[in-house]
């Protein structure tokens, strides 16, 4: 089982821990962060535009917006080019030279460069409080869990340790995602659930074998990719759609033998003895009748 990490296994609700300067103010650099992430769905720039609101920062008029799927976007602002995104990203749109990340920094950082400004905001997350117990059910029943987010292998690590995920693998991109689902795939030797919310995951979701989409706060294109959708983003659901299709396969098999056999039975019957019309009508809408019963069962199965 493959799953992303902010706003999956987490909780989504990102929280400011600090801004570091390289030039400019605070406000300008808030008020570039603002701008920008008004075009996104991301939940760092949910966050971001949240903090900015709170702080009343400005919001300027963008032109030529573009997203960059997994690396952030890019807009002009008075004629001024404007990045938002990775240390990366916004190094090699501006070439300015941006300073390293600390090591073993365990917040999810969005570096932003225009307005006059360059600078980081950093953003902690927590880990839903579901999400533990989920993983360690799940590797009780043999499955194996591997996280893919495009986030530093800092807080992914610290992220994917408190949830008790079995394999971390951080700073992909939408491809190195879909690469790692069909890695993970083996040429079909194993099948892959992938549980996702944000559009750069619809790809993930369309690639494995079972797309999970988070319902409440999920893009669009992940909604559309997946096969099963999680209402009010309750994670813990998962395990409960699981319990419910393993039953109703079950049933399934159940039904298709109860059937068959009743069948079965009365036309080699038929071969030995004379059978009453009577007794044939029953035998078969008496199956039919189990067959019904025997499937409600499925309504009264305990949660998980």
């Amino acid at each position: 089982m493959a799953l992303d990490k902010t706003g999956t296994l987490t909780s989504g609700q990102l929280t400011l821990a600090g801004i570091e300067m390289v030039r400019g103010t605070e406000e300008e650099l808030l008020a570039a962060a603002n701008s920008l992430a008004r075009h996104s769905a991301h939940p760092l720039s949910r966050a971001i535009r949240r903090e900015a609101l709170q702080r009343g920062a400005a919001d300027h008029g963008t032109e030529q917006h573009e997203t960059v799927p997994g690396r952030g976007v890019r807009a002009t602002i008075d004629g001024q080019l404007c990045v938002l995104g990775s240390r990366s990203f916004v190094a090699g749109e501006t070439g300015i030279a941006l300073p390293e990340t600390p090591h073993g920094a365990d917040a999810a950082e969005v570096w932003v460069a225009g307005d006059g400004a360059v600078g980081c905001l950093r953003f902690r997350d927590e880990v839903r409080p579901q999400s533990r117990e989920l993983i360690g059910r799940l590797r009780e029943r043999g499955i194996r869990t591997v996280m893919l987010t495009g986030d530093r292998s800092g807080p992914a690590g610290a992220m994917g340790r408190a949830a008790g995920i079995d394999e971390i693998r951080a700073g992909l991109l939408p491809q190195d995602k879909v690469a790692a689902i069909e890695e993970l795939k083996d040429g079909g030797r194993n099948r892959v659930a992938m549980v996702g919310d944000g559009v750069n995951d619809a790809p993930c979701l369309a690639a494995a074998d079972i797309g999970v989409a988070m319902g409440a706060r999920g893009s669009d294109a992940a909604l559309e990719q997946a096969e099963v959708v999680l209402m009010n983003d309750r994670l813990e659901n998962f395990l409960l759609a699981l319990n419910l299709s393993t039953d109703a396969r079950r049933v399934i098999r159940q039904n298709m033998v109860i059937a068959l056999g009743t069948v079965t039975v009365m036309v080699v019957a038929t071969f030995i003895a004379p059978i009453p019309l009577a007794l044939g009508v029953a035998a078969h809408e008496g199956s039919t009748v189990v067959v019904v019963l025997n499937s409600l069962r499925l309504l009264f199965m305990r949660r998980a």
